[in-house]
């Protein structure tokens, strides 16, 4: 059983910073591209995300699918000194991550038998992935072995529940994730759309509410019905440069659980360049 290995988790996740740095989290960068310029996140400093959101606004962002080279070349130090990796990664629903993490690991091995890349399918992105994290760190520090710590943050990841508004349609359209007439008439009337991170680790359309407090309630609602109140797991809500909204989000969800300990983040780029600038989001335990 492989006792001594390090976590990491992609950075495209979202984990508070201060416990990343306390409990020696690490993280596989990642990158977007604007206006012809291509940007690398490396940590969980949130501090510059209000201005990438400022710039998405009337542009466009792309993101960079990570290779199984560029995961051999970031792994194969800590291999090569005896350390096993424990990676969390972005769901497989939403990126190919894990399938290139799962090559590279395969090709290690025949380098490194004695040390091993164990890739997770989080099913998860964001927050999602940050509250899985926190119960990796949990797992290593009561004893468990990377297997068995792997083994156990799968059978946990579904109860972990992920959803959000969308603000900026024209930005989904833009990505070409909406038609031109959606977008015009779903602007117009105030939809908010509401998107969730299904079971299988895939984004579902699953309510169309007019305007931000409307859609802020419907996942007060979900909180309401599917949340662990009493859960040592903080509930995370993530923001796309939309503070008052989060805030307001934040004081309605203590109304519901006096008790609740919140995370505020800035919602990574990585994310974000898929969703859009104002969106607002929500990751907690369920029951």
């Amino acid at each position: 059983m492989t006792k001594d290995y390090i976590i990491f988790m992609d950075v495209s996740g979202d984990l508070d910073k201060e416990f990343a740095a306390k409990n020696d989290v690490k993280f596989v960068p990642m990158e977007y591209t604007m206006s012809g310029v291509t940007y690398t996140l490396t940590d969980m400093d949130d501090s510059g995300h209000a201005d990438f959101y400022k710039k998405l606004r009337g542009n466009s962002s792309v993101t960079t699918q990570i290779t199984p080279y560029t995961y051999e070349k970031l792994f194969e130090p800590y291999l090569e000194q005896g350390h096993s990796v424990l990676y969390l990664c972005l769901s497989s629903g939403l990126s190919s991550t894990f399938e290139s993490a799962c090559t590279a690991a395969s090709n290690l091995k025949e380098r490194h038998p004695n040390a091993t890349l164990f890739p997770i399918d989080s099913l998860a992105a964001t927050a999602g992935m940050g509250i899985l994290a926190e119960m990796m760190v949990k797992n290593k520090q009561n004893g468990m072995s990377a297997e068995e710590n792997k083994k156990s943050v799968e059978d946990a990841r579904n109860t972990v529940y992920t959803s959000c508004f969308v603000e900026d349609l024209m930005h989904l359209k833009r990505g070409g994730r909406i038609g031109a007439v959606s977008a015009v008439f779903g602007s117009m009337l105030g939809i908010k759309p509401i998107i969730r991170i299904t079971p299988n680790g895939k984004l579902e359309n699953c309510d169309k509410p007019k305007g931000e407090r409307k859609a802020l309630a419907k996942l007060c609602e979900k909180y309401r019905e599917l949340a662990d109140m009493n859960s040592e797991y903080n509930v995370y809500v993530c923001h796309a440069d939309n503070l008052e909204m989060a805030r307001f989000f934040e004081e309605e969800l203590k109304a519901i659980n006096p008790n609740i300990t919140i995370s505020e983040r800035g919602l990574s780029p990585i994310i974000g360049t898929h969703l859009g600038p104002g969106s607002v989001l929500i990751s907690f335990k369920k029951k």
